[in-house]
């Protein structure tokens, strides 16, 4: 074993946002909601999801459509802690063959890098550190893009979610020392006690949570290097398929639609993705697509879900939009649909 320098990160997931994703945790929470007397057609409407599509193992969706499904949730079913309880059904199952990789893998560490190596297969919205201190294992998570209003939701499924994987992979229920969530503390704090058994943390700097290095070295019951070699050869091809669907108009709406600060401009944009101005118009060009057209269509699909969707004013939707001028902002919407913003909410009413 190499020793480990302190304060060293030793394992880092992806920082980009998958473009498809399995339909295996919205199959979870379905099952969950189900349960609580709430139907799939209610809580997938306006997603372009059809029930079935959450039967059928190899079914793909996007980060936007599964946001849709996460913002109907919340409406459908405003429980205090709702993230903790769905995140707790999040078995390793959930993963799939990349579960499966892992919890045949020698130790957690070993475990954890196969995780990452092949996060497009992980159905987060976050990108992990895992970082060795002194004889404390900090684990880091950092929020890929903007959840807005779902974003309690989302940290507390994940953080429920983590702990339930990292108890199937022990085989018992994980020791975590202490847990440290970068927002306010909720109301419904002493539900996170009942989960994660041990000290809280709100308001802090990043989320972490902290165990003992030992468990990362620790053998994993169900360890089998050969069944994991052929599941992590299924994870390889499941990676490439994914990758193969994506094109550059689909990675540009993501980074327009999650963006943290409104429209990025066009400079912003090719430095997001890591790509140079001219490689970045080439693209979409040789797909038929301009960035000024997929801004625009962004905007008119946001707008009209918004409207549609919820009760903001129409000076916070124009805001959201990046409209600094709302007039702006009215005459566009009458160009996309023949109506103003208030006369197509009153109709959709």
């Amino acid at each position: 074993m190499n020793i480990i320098d302190t304060h060293s990160i030793i394992i880092s997931s992806s920082r980009t946002l998958p473009l498809y994703r399995s339909t295996r945790s919205l199959e979870a929470i379905a099952r969950y909601l189900s349960m609580q007397g709430i139907e799939r057609n209610s809580f997938l409407a306006g997603s372009g999801i059809e029930p079935s599509d959450l039967d059928d193992p190899d079914a793909l969706v996007t980060p936007e459509q599964e946001f849709i499904v996460v913002q109907n949730i919340l409406k459908l079913k405003p429980d205090p802690g709702l993230g903790l309880f769905i995140g707790r059904q999040f078995h390793m199952a959930i993963l799939g063959k990349l579960g499966a990789a892992a919890i045949n893998s020698d130790t957690l560490r070993d475990a954890l890098a196969i995780i990452f190596q092949y996060s497009e297969l992980l159905q987060t919205y976050f990108h992990y550190d895992v970082l060795v201190k002194n004889d404390h294992v900090c684990m880091r998570l950092k929020e890929l893009v903007d959840l807005k209003e779902t974003r309690l939701f989302m940290c507390e499924r994940e953080f429920a979610s983590v702990l339930r994987i990292a108890s199937d992979l022990i085989g018992a229920p994980f020791p975590v020392s202490e847990v440290r969530f970068a927002y306010p503390k909720p109301e419904h704090a002493s539900l996170y006690q009942d989960i994660f058994r041990c000290p809280l943390v709100f308001e802090a700097e990043h989320h972490m949570a902290f165990f003992d290095k030992k468990y990362l070295y620790q053998q994993l019951p169900l360890a089998n290097p050969l069944l994991r070699k052929t599941y992590e050869k299924d994870c390889k091809e499941l990676c490439t398929r994914i990758k193969r669907q994506g094109t550059m108009t689909r990675r540009v709406r993501q980074e327009i639609l999650f963006h943290r600060d409104g429209v990025p401009s066009y400079d912003q944009l090719a430095r997001y993705m890591n790509i140079s101005l001219r490689t970045l118009r080439r693209r979409l060009s040789a797909e038929g697509k301009t960035y000024k057209d997929l801004v625009s269509e962004m905007r008119k699909s946001k707008a009209i879900h918004l409207l549609e969707t919820t009760e903001r004013s129409i000076e916070e939707i124009a805001g959201e939009l990046g409209y600094s001028d709302i007039s702006n902002f009215y005459r566009a919407f009458k160009r996309w649909t023949g109506k103003s913003p208030s006369s197509y909410r009153i109709r959709k009413s």
